[in-house]
């Protein structure tokens, strides 16, 4: 059999580095894999494949999401070094954060051209950071109407709920879209975050809103300091009884028995005043 060459590993580690940035030529990485270990062929070999999917369709961000999937994070530093127009560094941006990769985004707002505004395409970019968790990334606080505080209330971020609620400017809403973060957020049993939007100094969530649909979902999940916490609101404050009886009948049906247990001395006491 053929002994295989010989490459210096200084030629390979130049050659590896060039591969990375999508510049080595093909023939040249074939000499790495032949005459290098399986790790390098398979890392080439995906590298392989983050260069034939940009020159089929030319878009950057389809690389990037590509490279981030892969972790190869030296091929996504490159790519996001030189975004081709604003549009693609925007949608750039909207990506890394959805990842959390802090250095990428810092690196697409720098950029020398084409640099991405924070709060391109409406605050996206912290949308997704906000659904992750990741806190870093500025912008409007209350782009795209609150939706970015909904989804950190969704998951229960309770300090980025905190951060976009307390913005020095652009404040989110705590009773944004029509009180939607309280909902997800009862529904989630993230009684923090709960306590969060009903305490804001300015625009708080209103424990019954929507006829008291937040208590609810939180019977519905079996939450009881939840419920406890949406029944004792100083203001606002949810009724035992609302919409029907709902909260009640979808606890029952979830076997909360302690949820139904309270909203019931609730609902007695509430009948008892009325009398």
């Amino acid at each position: 059999m053929r002994p295989l060459p010989h490459v210096p590993s200084e030629v390979v580690a130049d050659i590896v580095l060039r591969a990375l940035r999508l510049e080595a030529p093909i023939c040249d990485m074939s000499v790495v894999c032949r005459s290098w270990h399986s790790i390098v062929m398979r890392n080439l070999a995906e590298v392989l494949m983050l260069r034939e999917l940009r020159e089929r369709n030319g878009s950057m961000v389809s690389v990037l999401r590509c490279a981030l999937k892969h972790h190869k994070l030296d091929v996504a530093l490159d790519l996001v070094s030189k975004p081709g127009s604003l549009e693609e560094s925007a949608e750039a941006l909207v990506l890394v954060a959805r990842y959390g990769n802090t250095e990428l985004a810092r690196c697409l707002m720098h950029a020398p051209q084409n640099a991405a505004n924070a709060d391109c395409q409406d605050g996206e970019a912290l949308v997704e950071a906000a659904f992750g968790g990741h806190i870093e990334h500025a912008a409007r606080a209350n782009c795209g109407g609150g939706v970015a505080l909904v989804g950190a209330a969704d998951r229960g971020h309770t300090e980025v709920v905190c951060m976009l609620l307390d913005a020095p400017q652009h404040a989110a809403h705590a009773d944004c879209r029509g009180g939607k973060a309280l909902k997800v957020a009862a529904l989630g049993g993230h009684i923090e975050v709960v306590r969060l939007l009903l305490d804001a100094p300015q625009h708080a969530a209103h424990a019954d809103y929507g006829g008291g649909v937040a208590l609810v979902e939180a019977a519905a999940g079996g939450h009881i300091e939840v419920v406890r916490l949406l029944l004792d609101a100083p203001q606002h404050a949810a009724h035992a009884a609302c919409l029907g009886g709902a909260a009640l009948v979808r606890a029952a049906d979830g076997g909360h028995t302690e949820v139904v247990s309270l909203l019931k001395d609730r609902i007695a006491g509430q009948t008892q005043r009325v009398r």
